[in-house]
């Protein structure tokens, strides 16, 4: 079974707090002095440069070793978007005000898929690679290599791009970063590499399947991957690069297979970003092979534990301990956006609502940038029926935190993106309201390769499935025209 015991996790846990209770304590400004050193492990976008940023924090890089896909590399090398593995050393300067420094001893990129384009949604919100559905966001980052920053401009069967983002389920990756790889494929060979879940895993033909992608290991390096005996691979999140691909993209034989992880079993703080891939129980889940546990001294910021569901976005803090994360801190990262004219304001609470959302109540706080027509730079220069685009995170079942607030003046199209919580015919409910698709025309629902209709669209639309449903306002309504899933 994944689960550990909690007895030798909770037995680790008082060994790592009796080693850090022989160092000086933290002193609010001025207490005792000096410094302390603690070992740090991250995962997440890169942010930002100077140093390095990944998910915010910044790490020094002056003496790090960096291994970029399997070489030796340096910050030339990285790009905002990817995600990375660090190993740092975080300094603590107590007796003072000062934030802990960080500083990164290696890094490591890898992609979460490389390979030629199969194909690529007519709406652009998600691309094929290697039997990959991969969803493009509004926080994708676009190489200046893809013709107008724009997925539509790729040719399918002919154009080699990686990718790096996040593996969400079977056969599905959010993207982070894109870029198109220029080579000949008349006389070089690419470096195919693509992560994901094993499923039906035949160890007579030494065969597997990721998303669907027909994985052939016969030749492969597998001193990496657990016995097959002693643990099965399916479920298994994995790292596999190979050397030949079939011409339709669906079969590649390879060359290295090896477990997705963090490379280490301990470490005194984890700063880890991903999605929610498994739940085991009520605050016990997976972020991809990454096991991690809360607990009643866990804080949560922008949910609660009963808001952790496969497919939700979180940022998790805390010590690693025999290959456990015990969260500390779980922050909700999942994205939303919102184009919609504005209903009510209510002042008072920093909160207002949107035609055609009942039930839907839009948060603003010190964080929430605000700008656009009429240069508004707070909620009291809003009036109704101003045109609202909105970038912010879901927060419980029915608020959003706005994070990004553009105001026009007024419009007619209405625009969400989000995460669907439950969907029965005619019915998908995301961000608290509920969504009646009645009127939307059988040519309106569209999945990954155009067209499906409704009764394809419905079929295994679940719980943290990512849709957009567009429409018109209708006086105190919204007529939704489309609806388009990218899995």
């Amino acid at each position: 079974m994944r689960r550990k015991t909690y007895q030798n996790v909770l037995a680790a846990i008082a060994l790592f707090l009796l080693l850090a209770s022989c160092g000086p304590n933290p002193q609010a400004g001025g207490g005792i002095g000096g410094t302390g050193n603690t070992a740090s492990i991250a995962s997440g976008p890169i942010t930002g440069f100077g140093s390095v940023f990944v998910s915010g924090y910044e790490y020094g890089t002056g003496t790090t070793s960096m291994t970029i896909d399997g070489t030796s590399g340096s910050q030339n090398d990285l790009k905002k978007g990817m995600v990375v593995l660090v190993n740092a050393t975080v300094t603590h300067n107590y007796g003072t005000n000062d934030p802990p420094q960080r500083t990164a001893n290696t890094l490591f990129y890898e992609d979460t898929v490389e390979g030629i384009v199969q194909s690529v949604a007519s709406d652009g919100l998600s691309l094929v690679v290697l039997g990959q559905t991969v969803s493009i966001t509004s926080s994708t980052i676009f190489d200046a290599t893809i013709p107008g920053q724009n997925v539509l401009s790729l040719v399918p069967g002919r154009d080699l791009v990686e990718i790096s983002g996040f593996v969400t389920g079977d056969g599905t990756i959010v993207g982070t970063f894109i870029e198109l790889k220029t080579i000949d494929l008349t006389t070089e060979t690419p470096d195919y590499e693509v992560k994901g879940f094993i499923k039906n895993h035949d160890t007579t033909h030494k065969t597997f399947e990721i998303g669907s992608l027909t994985v052939d290991y016969r030749d492969e390096d597998l001193k990496d991957m657990p016995s097959q005996s002693s643990k099965p691979w399916d479920g298994l999140l994995v790292d596999v690069r190979g050397s030949q691909v079939s011409p339709d993209g669906v079969r590649m034989t390879a060359t290295k297979v090896k477990p997705e992880g963090l490379g280490t079993e301990d470490s005194a703080n984890a700063e880890i970003r991903g999605f929610v891939t498994q739940i085991v129980a009520l605050g016990d889940f997976y972020l991809g092979n990454v096991h991690v546990l809360t607990s009643a001294g866990t804080t949560f910021e922008g949910g609660t534990r009963n808001d952790i569901l496969v497919g939700a976005y979180l940022e998790v803090h805390g010590p690693l301990v025999g290959g456990i994360v015990n969260a500390t801190k779980v922050e909700f990262e999942g994205e939303t956006e919102l184009q919609a004219n504005v209903a009510t304001i209510n002042s008072s609470d920093n909160t207002l609502t949107l035609t055609g959302f009942a039930g839907l109540v839009i948060q603003f706080d010190s964080q929430t940038a605000l700008h656009g027509q009429g240069n508004p730079r707070r909620l009291a220069d809003l009036r109704d029926d101003d045109h609202l685009q909105i970038h912010g995170r879901l927060r419980g079942g029915n608020t959003i935190v706005a994070k990004e607030v553009e105001r026009s003046d007024p419009k007619s199209n209405v625009q969400v993106q989000g995460l669907v919580t439950s969907a029965t015919d005619p019915i998908v409910v995301l961000l608290g309201a509920s969504i009646d698709t009645s009127l939307i025309p059988e040519g309106g629902f569209r999945g990954p390769y155009g067209t499906v209709g409704r009764t394809s669209f419905f079929a295994g639309l679940s719980s943290g499935k990512k849709v957009v449903l567009r429409g018109t306002s209708q006086v105190n309504t919204v007529l939704w025209s489309s609806a388009s899933r990218s899995d």
